[in-house]
């Protein structure tokens, strides 16, 4: 298992040395790294992160206020030149806090912390969120559908709104995408974009990053296109 990272630093130089750091660590995998916490966001809806290296001051959005707003985060370490926000860096839960420069032996050790905590959060979501679901309610103008699992074709993000597809209907409902992420059993539903989560079984064919499900074009994205293809790569005959 490979731990998805993301770091988001407005220096230029400490998103260098991070990087160079999880580069080392062969569990350790850099989905990417930028500049501000508004782009950090993007890239958390469009990616699985594991472990986030999170700077505190930075122009727009600080990081405190960024895990604030946030509803869900991974492991996340603090990485500043200020050791007064400290404190408050472990009343948001971080995992650990690195002062600006960063040693290596220090990093390390939050490594350990950070793949730990979510270690226990993975077994608590495979036991707790997913067991075994069959099907699911969901509910569509004044009327509350059962839907059995199986019957999924692909679930597509519409704002506020997600349209689930089947073979025999589409049914429109005021839900996340990242819900159906959290609670559809992931040996059979991937996330392949920030907009699309496909049932793998219902899959016709994939042509480069587009994926075919009864005609309807589904992209890949970039970030999560390696991890599918593991998946594919695992069930393939040839």
């Amino acid at each position: 298992m490979k731990y998805k990272c993301l770091i988001i630093d407005d220096e230029a130089q400490a998103r260098k040395l991070i990087a160079a750091y999880i580069s080392k660590i062969p569990e350790l995998e850099l989905v990417d790294s930028c500049k501000n916490a508004l782009k950090g966001q993007v890239i958390m809806s469009e990616n699985k992160i594991d472990i986030l290296f999170l700077d505190i001051n930075m122009p727009e959005l600080s990081g405190i206020d960024f895990l604030k707003l946030s509803k869900k985060t991974p492991a996340t370490i603090f990485i500043t030149a200020y050791s007064e926000y400290a404190i408050k860096g472990y009343e948001l839960d971080v995992v650990d806090y690195l002062l600006k420069p960063v040693e290596f032996a220090r990093f390390y050790k939050a490594i350990l912390k950070a793949c730990e905590q979510t270690n226990k959060k993975q077994l608590f979501s495979k036991k707790e969120d997913k067991k075994e679901i069959k099907y699911i309610f969901v509910k569509a103008d004044k009327e509350i559908i059962k839907l059995k699992i199986t019957e999924i074709q692909y679930i597509e993000s519409m704002r506020e709104y997600v349209r689930i597809v089947t073979e025999r209907r589409k049914i429109v409902t005021l839900q996340s995408l990242s819900r159906f992420v959290e609670i559809l059993p992931e040996e059979t539903f991937f996330r392949v974009h920030k907009s699309f989560i496909v049932n793998i079984e219902a899959i016709d064919n994939i042509i480069g990053n587009t994926i075919f499900i009864q005609k309807q074009k589904i992209p890949i994205s970039r970030g999560n296109r390696k991890e599918f293809l593991e998946i594919i790569n695992k069930i393939k005959l040839f």
